[in-house]
């Protein structure tokens, strides 16, 4: 049975959307069908906390619209919304930044992490000390851009990829060097023989990590309870059901 995998992308740009769905389509092939979603609302790039929080929210709304699907992927590398959407899905969930960190991190791989959004550094740092991966992570490295700027113009940034890539290798000692971030989706592969140590894509992870993940019954409808609904002013009612639900069977 073909998979279904739902792919949210947290940011409001059609663009980005068509990024990830292109990639994640060339890494499931014929075993999996994959359907991409822009977030409702938000920004068009995930630059800074509060971004990432509005994102979180509309992550969850994407999730909560949707029924028929075997796994989900958050496609942004500060996976917003990821422990929410694990309570409220009905399938397993998966995000960019920590399938990304798995692979960066397997078999004890001293690994670098070349991104975007400088704002976002401690923050980075929290998410791969959170996974007990302080020890491996030897840089971090920004380019100067935004998410857009690459988005719109990704052959004209692979070269500043490269360089950060293999400057993590030559002056940090890395092994590996994850891309963090949507508008990086395949880069790695395009980069192929052009940086000395693997490149690692959090998207290609993480559908990989969906593709691998155990097939749940489609669950639909809600749980049924006599107790009268909590009041969710302005939280749109099929994510409003899903905490609902949540609540009840806990």
């Amino acid at each position: 049975m073909t998979r279904r995998i739902l792919l949210v992308n947290p940011n409001t740009s059609p663009l980005v959307t068509e990024i990830l769905a292109a990639e994640a389509r060339r890494v499931a092939g014929q075993s999996a069908e994959i359907e991409a979603v822009t977030a409702p609302f938000g920004s068009a790039s995930l630059e800074c906390r509060a971004e990432l929080v509005v994102a979180a929210h509309a992550v969850l709304e994407a999730i909560a619209s949707h029924d028929d699907y075997d796994a989900a992927v958050i496609g942004a590398f500060g996976d917003p919304g990821l422990a929410a959407a694990r309570d409220i899905a009905r399938a397993p969930v998966f995000g960019l930044g920590q399938s990304g960190l798995r692979a960066a991190a397997a078999r004890g791989r001293r690994f670098a992490i070349v991104t975007i959004g400088e704002r976002l550094r401690l923050d980075i740092e929290a998410m791969v000390a959170a996974r007990g991966l302080s020890g491996q992570l030897v840089a971090v490295r920004f380019l100067g851009a935004s998410v857009l700027d690459v988005a719109a113009d990704r052959a004209g940034f692979l070269e500043a990829i490269a360089e950060a890539a293999n400057a993590c290798a030559q002056e940090s000692g890395a092994q590996g060097v994850l891309l963090g971030g949507a508008p990086f989706a395949g880069a790695g592969r395009e980069l192929a023989g052009r940086v000395a140590v693997p490149l690692l894509d959090g998207l290609a992870s993480a559908i990989e990590e969906a593709m691998r993940a155990p097939l749940y019954a489609r669950a639909t409808g809600t749980v049924p309870d006599a107790t009268p609904r909590k009041a969710m002013p302005g939280v749109a009612e099929p994510l409003a059901g899903r905490i609902r639900d949540f609540l009840r069977r806990g």
